[in-house]
């Protein structure tokens, strides 16, 4: 499976993210959107969005892991946050940052919403990852 990560000419220099990944051959995971839940289903880090946005990369890579791949076959991330403020951005894609090496940064759309499933979370990320078809 061949993965390329591009920017297109003249678009801004992203710092946590590519613009493109194109993909040959794989199989696809589609991953729901994660959030800052334990085991026990308790918020991580209530009322502090790094503390959570960790917690649900986290939860992120597990998922992946389950279905079969690793965090670095994620190429496609969407971040959902609970009254967004630009302030919050380095922060955030900070963090999402640490999770993968930089070559291998996922495209990565941001939304800002009013409210997520349950009170007090304030960021919910899915996406989707592409393994190699052979899973043996």
């Amino acid at each position: 499976m061949i993965k390329s990560y591009l920017n297109p000419p003249g678009s801004p220099n992203p710092k946590s993210y590519h613009h493109v990944v194109a993909t040959e051959g794989g199989r696809i995971i589609f991953l729901s959107g994660q959030v800052a839940f334990d085991s026990g289903r308790k918020i991580v880090g209530e009322n502090d969005v790094v503390a959570q946005t960790r917690q649900t990369m986290r939860n992120l890579k597990a998922a992946v892991e389950t279905g079969g791949g690793q965090i670095s076959d994620i190429v496609q991330i969407t971040t959902h946050v609970v009254n967004y403020d630009p302030s919050q951005l380095n922060d955030i894609t900070g963090t999402i940052a640490e999770f993968f090496q930089p070559e291998c940064f996922p495209t990565n759309t941001l939304v800002g919403v009013t409210s997520l499933s349950t009170d007090g979370l304030l960021i919910e990320i899915g996406g989707m990852a592409i393994t190699e078809t052979d899973q043996s």
